[in-house]
């Protein structure tokens, strides 16, 4: 994935899975993705339109998954969104689709 520095709002070390940094970015659009390695390659974890949406899609899927950076005060109930979820889930297989390409 390439993504200039212009349009990314900010990008921040949020854990480790398999021991091996994964990172949350946000676009200056709102789009937020939690990224790392896996297999040796790129990989999307979860992506969304809120950070929870793209955090709790990665703990989801990924159950080795550790995000060490809390963001409390950013909180939002699975309840709010979850009815996004499915959308949110076939972004993330595309995204994934797209990088093994």
């Amino acid at each position: 994935m390439d993504i200039s520095e212009k349009h990314l709002a900010y990008k921040k070390r949020i854990g480790m899975y398999k021991g091996n940094p994964v990172w949350e970015l946000a676009t200056t659009g709102g789009w937020h993705l939690v990224v790392g390695t896996k297999a040796g390659g790129q990989h999307t974890f979860g992506c969304g339109s809120h950070r929870a949406i793209a955090r709790h899609i990665a703990r989801k899927r990924e159950a080795s998954l550790e995000i060490t950076e809390l963001s409390k005060a950013d909180y939002v109930p699975v309840e709010a969104f979850e009815h996004l979820l499915p959308q949110y889930e076939a972004l993330t297989d595309r995204f994934n689709a797209l990088e093994r390409q």
